[in-house]
């Protein structure tokens, strides 16, 4: 069995309990890594496909945790801001396209099809761009890099990461609004058990105080 009270003491702040914040974490860090393979990577096999799909399905799933949240956050007040921001998002649908054209679209596409929008091209520091050799013999140009392009839709001819680092931010701040839409501060400590502010320091100002009570 699970010992909870070590968790007493354990403070986090308020954007990590919400599970979509975490899945949009992942997300990024899945953004940093396809942007080092395409800088990197001198073959044509196209490993990059897997980790699109990857950050594509983890940033769909940050907003579709919404409605987990809402229904299953521990605070009350951030229930009720998940679930206004969720209710915002589909009624202002012309307001946010990178979420309506982008990224459900293209999860959509890959869950349903296996078909992606983006492609790769070769670029070098003058914005020239070339399609890669249709070889497996043929290795890129070393003034070079891997770029990844958007081919159709909504944002055609855009950079494709650069587009998966925008709807990135563009969920961040749709969290950090359903929390401030709950008069809470993102990045407030509470605690993990609880969700009561963190108590004081001591009068010494070298402990901090057992006491857990105080506002909420």
């Amino acid at each position: 069995m699970t010992d909870l009270s070590r968790y007493h003491l354990l403070y986090v702040p308020v954007r990590y309990f919400l599970t979509s914040h975490r899945a949009a974490s992942d997300g990024r860090s899945g953004i940093r890594h396809l942007d080092e393979y395409l800088s990197s990577s001198h073959f044509l096999i196209a490993d990059w496909k897997i980790i699109w799909t990857g950050v594509c399905a983890t940033l769909r799933t940050s907003i579709d945790l919404f409605q987990v949240d809402a229904r299953s956050c521990i605070n009350q007040g951030l229930r009720d801001g998940v679930k206004a921001e969720w209710a915002d998002i589909r009624q202002r649908r012309s307001e946010y396209p990178i979420y309506w054209e982008f990224r459900k679209k293209e999860r959509d596409n890959i869950m349903h099809e296996y078909q992606w929008s983006a492609y790769e091209m070769w670029m070098n520091a003058d914005g020239h761009m070339m399609p890669p050799t249709l070889s497996l013999l043929s290795t890129r140009p070393d003034d070079y890099r891997s770029v990844l392009v958007m081919k159709e839709g909504h944002y055609k001819g855009h950079n494709s990461v650069d587009l998966l680092s925008e709807a990135a931010d563009w969920v961040d701040a749709r969290i950090i609004s359903a929390i401030e839409r709950a008069g809470l501060d993102p990045n407030e400590d509470r605690n993990l058990m609880n969700f009561q502010k963190r108590p004081p320091p001591s009068q010494d100002g070298t402990l901090w105080s057992t006491v857990l009570g105080g506002e909420s």
